[in-house]
């Protein structure tokens, strides 16, 4: 009986990644890397499954806890895939109190969300995170934000802007309103979605979250009216998050961060439930995709996993939306195919040959193909043709006995005999 094919598909959301695109986001991950290991910072990895009871973490991650992919264990045990990092690397920081700190590090892995899939909205996807953990001071946050900086900077971004505001701001502000600490959270999560929903979404959020509307008027009046922290110290003199953000507008002019790159928002309020401070997001003009990263300081998480606070701050760079931007701005890293030479089979009696000059050229350092089967010469050339691979080599029986390799450039056409005595110094030409 014929057995029933199987329909290929990928689960909605999710991708396959050809050698071209993965030989750009490496590049790019590289230049990431890059940025990070130079300014002091080491790579961790964490599991991909973790235990659902550290995913929930007592209900301190709010709406994203919805998102999380939830399964048992063949124990019987619930758990779930990651959806972001933070919570990971508290769960680390409690489990290793030999790390020295402050302890700096980042992790590119991917995570998983169980969201509607949408342009720049996936439920695979990279994220690229720097946090610093154990430093209380501003500094930090100016480490984190300057590492952003650079990262976009470096990548070739022009017109990006770093939108930062304090938790601590939106409480005063939340407090002097009239608001209820029960209802600052739903405010929060409201006005995360106010530039797509506007203002007038805005409250209608608020209402349905039960804050009366003279009150929630009286706050979104506020963050109409005050676009500067000196508007903001009229309303909330002596205010420590006015103060906070202060300092760090100060340390991000000393990094040499263009001013005109990074403001004060008083709409940004990020929607994830467990920061404490300072928080920021980096935003494009163009392509319209949401923010492509975004953080801050989360002082209490850690002590979701210990008896004591530990204070910690950091970003996350939306990988997935960065790749669509860069593409958008024509800015991606070109491909560069890192085969360089396919030796080719002239035939069975020759692969010895052929085997030999292969492993010489991967010896020195050249990423070599070798053909493994055995066909017409002229279809390797086109399979050279297709994998864009600059160089064949041909070792038959007058090569062979001549101590000599033929070399075709697949780009001119042309080719050349050359003993294998020169092999190592045209290797080391193309490499």
């Amino acid at each position: 009986m014929d057995k029933e094919k199987v329909k290929p598909q990928v689960v909605k959301g999710m991708h396959d990644r050809m050698p071209e695109e993965m030989k750009r986001r490496e590049k790019v991950i590289g230049i990431i890397k890059e940025v990070f290991e130079r300014h002091g910072f080491l790579p961790i990895e964490t599991p991909a499954i973790e235990y659902l009871e550290v995913l929930s973490g007592k209900n301190k991650y709010g709406e994203e806890e919805k998102l999380i992919y939830r399964f048992k264990d063949r124990k019987g045990r619930d758990a779930g895939l990651r959806f972001d990092f933070t919570v990971p690397l508290s769960r680390v920081i409690a489990m290793h109190p030999e790390l020295t700190m402050p302890f700096k590090r980042y992790q590119i892995q991917p995570v998983w969300r169980g969201d509607a899939p949408q342009y720049g909205r996936f439920r695979e996807f990279h994220q690229c995170d720097v946090d610093i953990v154990g430093a209380q001071s501003m500094l930090a946050e100016a480490e984190v934000l300057n590492i952003t900086y650079e990262v976009f900077k470096t990548l070739g971004f022009k017109e990006f802007k770093i939108k930062i505001n304090n938790r601590k701001i939106l409480q005063s502000l939340c407090k002097y309103s009239g608001i209820s600490p029960e209802f600052e959270f739903a405010v929060y999560r409201a006005m995360d979605k106010q530039e797509r929903i506007g203002v007038d979404g805005v409250a209608e959020k608020l209402e349905l979250n039960g804050v009366p509307q003279n009150i929630s008027g009286k706050l979104l009046n506020l963050l109409e009216d005050c676009k500067t922290l000196k508007d903001l110290e009229q309303v909330i003199p002596n205010d420590e998050g006015i103060q906070e953000l202060t300092l760090l507008f100060d340390y991000l002019k000393d990094f040499n961060v263009n001013r005109k790159l990074f403001s004060f928002d008083p709409w940004l309020a990020r929607g994830l439930d467990y920061y404490t401070g300072p928080i920021f997001e980096v935003v494009v003009s163009r392509p319209k995709i949401g923010s492509l990263a975004g953080g801050g300081r989360f002082d209490d998480l850690i002590g979701v996993f210990l008896e004591k606070s530990i204070p910690a701050v950091g970003i996350t760079i939306g990988f997935e939306r960065m790749m669509i931007a860069l593409k958008e701005l024509d800015l991606m890293p070109k491909y560069k195919p890192s085969i360089r030479v396919l030796v080719a089979q002239f035939d069975e009696a020759h692969t010895s040959a052929s085997i030999s000059v292969a492993k010489k050229l991967r010896d020195l350092g050249v990423p070599t193909d070798i053909y493994t089967d055995f066909v017409k010469l002229s279809k390797q050339f086109k399979y050279a043709d297709k994998q864009k691979i600059p160089y064949v080599i041909v070792v038959g029986p007058d090569e062979v006995s001549a101590n000599k390799v033929t070399i075709k450039n697949m780009r001119t056409r042309s080719q050349q005999k050359m003993g294998m005595d020169k092999l190592t110094t045209w290797a080391q030409k193309i490499k």
